[in-house]
């Protein structure tokens, strides 16, 4: 499985790619997000194992765009032609993210092929067809975005599964459920959890000493003087495997805890969040392979 951190720093990518430069960071990119986008495409692209590129259009429904082109096909599709050659794939601008979204959207599509791109269809309604269709248009990756009243494990199980079987591939947007992506034949996901983690005071690692509760842990750091608040993580200092944690942030990420609570505290929490994704990646990779067997089309 390969598991897209969405949007991260170049900066974490550089610091990433010095601690594992054996397992490159895959990174989605979003248009609607004001970035050096060369700094991804060309000047570091070679520190990146897969990379992506995204429409926008979930910020766009989110209403956050606030700087939204007149024309946004006209400018995404300008943007694509220009650099899609730096991408493994770029996906659908599916603007309409309702349950009776999917002619508006194909129209896109298509609008996107007609101009030489090759955009992987997003799909927002898991039951009425569309899944089927874009089987028979023969499409090799299909996308499952947001839904309308959300995506119960019952509803991705079998939507995804009719897609692999089908032969095709699987890329599930904003999915990082450790039991949905062990379970299901998921090729692809992506995720931008890492940033939010850090931004209410979390980290996650892989405990294996507590695997048969658990096999991660959230760790919250409180700000300021203030009790800490369980529900939200555990406490370091009354942690029952401090000692394991401890090795295990040296081993992974060349830090003590110090670092986590230090003044570059925000850069070395994302830095611990996105190895936890990287990871969950190499984990559920070899949970598909060895356990569940599955097989994904080349």
């Amino acid at each position: 499985m390969i598991l897209h951190i969405s949007s991260p720093s170049i900066e974490l990518v550089k610091a990433f790619h010095k601690l594992h430069p054996e397992e490159p960071l895959n990174v989605l990119l979003s248009f609607a997000k004001k970035q050096h986008f060369n700094d991804f495409q060309v000047k570091w692209r070679h520190l990146m194992g897969s990379l992506i590129l995204d429409s926008g259009a979930y910020t766009l429904n989110k209403s956050e765009w606030a700087n939204r082109p007149k024309n946004l096909m006209k400018s995404y599709a300008a943007f694509a032609v220009e650099v899609t050659k730096y991408y493994n794939f770029i996906f659908n601008l599916d603007e309409n993210f309702t349950s009776r979204g999917y002619d508006e959207n194909m129209l896109n599509q298509f609008e996107l092929e007609n101009v030489g791109l090759n955009p992987v269809p997003v799909v927002h309604n898991l039951f009425n067809g569309e899944i089927e269709h874009l089987i028979d248009l023969e499409y090799p990756i299909i996308a499952i975005g947001q839904c309308e009243g959300g995506r119960k494990f019952e509803q991705l199980e079998s939507a995804v599964w009719r897609i692999h079987n089908a032969k095709r591939k699987v890329h599930i947007f904003g999915v990082t459920e450790w039991g949905i992506l062990q379970d299901l034949p998921i090729w692809s996901c992506d995720s931008s959890s890492f940033a939010q983690y850090v931004k209410f005071g979390q980290v996650m690692w892989w405990n294996d000493a507590n695997s048969d509760w658990s096999p991660y842990d959230t760790m919250y750091f409180s700000k300021g003087q203030v009790d800490h608040d369980y529900s939200k993580g555990k406490n370091y200092n009354n942690y029952r495997y401090q000692d394991e944690f401890d090795k295990y942030i040296m081993k992974n990420l060349g830090i003590t805890y110090n670092h986590l609570i230090g003044e570059e505290r925000v850069f070395h929490r994302a830095m611990m969040n996105i190895w936890f994704y990287k990871e969950m990646e190499m984990r559920i990779t070899a949970y598909h392979r060895n356990v569940m067997g599955f097989v994904f089309p080349e």
